[in-house]
């Protein structure tokens, strides 16, 4: 089991190293892309394709087979994005629908969803306004990527809102503060799993040694509420940061301080250190990155609170660059658990799409998403593949 394990992690830091591996950014069922036109617009789209799911009961394999059950499936997916840009203002939203046909188990069918919406203002030259929202409404927790949460085939919905403002206080100071709200609720009780929502509150005051180097502080707090109220955890972080960026397109944030935790169920209060680092890269064509995280986080099981590592990259190749495209992302997370009879989780995605682009209104694409989380105890090890084919057929029409 355990070398099984390392191999898939060798084969997802693979996968984030090499600049020019293709490694998928998205689920099956990219995104439409925003031609960015000016003023308002809308794309309607539609996407048709055939997916293999290896696992659909989302369960270790029997010792006595070493295989899970698969299927064939039909997915449907209708969607449509509004945009809106102009010298100060952007926005952007937008919705897609997951309709599924199982071949042969016709009682997984369903109808899944997402919803996003976003919108950036420049309020004075020195003003930024910015605001995200994410809803998902999936079938399975692993499309989820959550922190501490176990697999299971449990619907699940979950929405993350951001909300904040990047301000130039002088001419070499600069503030920045956002608010963030998670919540989540799934379908049915499980022993190990708890509904939820975490609100948080982040600022960051930073100085610019230069044009391209910049460094400061920040201090940061997450207030978790789970389980209906009974468990509560309190969450603070402070530390220094830095901004860098060099020429030909690189990109590099660093940050690292000190984590304190207060669980008010348990009584337990924590403090360790906490380790950021970002590396973005435009290359010709494409843009690549890779992330490590290393801090105290809120989990939506049993525990409540994890330390968490957690390594991911991905490639992105516009669509504008290219008739030929590729997109992706793989990501390796370990929780540690700080209640002594919780699962350590090791967990590993991958997510990769090869697509062309016949016309401006008319993609195919191929894709292949992975799935695999090691509870370390016996039989406690689950492997999903999702592979398959579609066709994607969108149009953006100005709205005069």
């Amino acid at each position: 089991m355990k070398s099984h394990l390392r191999q898939s992690l060798l084969g997802a830091l693979t996968v984030i190293l090499a600049a020019g591996a293709p490694v998928g950014a998205q689920d099956p069922g990219s995104e439409l892309q925003s031609w960015r036109t000016p003023g308002w617009s809308f794309t309607p789209g539609i996407t048709v394709g055939s997916v293999y799911d290896s696992n659909i009961a989302l369960a270790s394999a029997p010792a006595s087979t070493q295989t899970t059950q698969g299927d064939q499936l039909l997915e449907v997916e209708p969607s449509g994005q509004l945009e809106y840009f102009s010298p100060r203002t952007e926005f952007s939203s937008g919705y897609r629908g997951y309709l599924r046909h199982y071949q042969d188990f016709d009682q997984l069918n369903g109808f899944d969803q997402q919803i996003n919406a976003s919108v950036r203002r420049l309020v004075t030259r020195r003003l930024t306004f910015f605001s995200h929202d994410n809803y998902a409404d999936v079938p399975t927790t692993d499309d989820l990527q959550l922190n501490g949460v176990p697999f299971r085939r449990i619907g699940s919905k979950m929405n993350s809102a951001t909300a904040g403002i990047d301000a130039r206080l002088s001419k070499y100071t600069d503030l920045s503060v956002q608010y963030e709200n998670t919540w989540i609720r799934f379908d049915r009780p499980e022993l190990f799993l708890t509904d939820g929502w975490v609100n948080g509150v982040r600022g960051e005051l930073t100085r610019r040694l230069n044009d391209r180097l910049s460094v400061g502080g920040e201090y940061g707090m997450r207030f978790a509420n789970l389980n209906e109220g009974t468990h509560q955890v309190l969450f603070q972080d402070t530390g220094g940061i830095l901004h860098y960026r060099a020429a030909r397109g690189t990109t590099l944030s660093l940050a690292s301080g000190v984590s304190h935790l207060n669980d008010r169920l348990v009584l337990v209060t924590r403090t360790g250190p906490y380790i950021r680092a970002n590396l973005t890269q435009d290359v010709v064509r494409a843009t690549v990155g890779a992330s490590f995280e290393r801090m105290y986080v809120p989990s939506f099981s049993f525990g409540g609170s994890t330390q968490s590592q957690e390594l991911r990259g991905f490639v992105r190749m516009p669509l504008d660059k290219n008739r030929l495209y590729v997109q992706g992302s793989a990501a390796w997370r370990r929780s540690d658990p700080f209640i002594a009879n919780e699962l350590q989780l090791d967990t590993i995605w991958v997510r990769s799409t090869l697509g062309y682009s016949a016309t401006r209104w008319l993609r195919v694409e191929g894709f292949h998403a992975f799935t695999r989380q090691d509870s370390i105890v016996t039989g406690g090890e689950i492997n999903r593949q999702r592979i398959g084919a579609q066709v994607i057929v969108s149009q953006p029409v100005r709205i005069q």
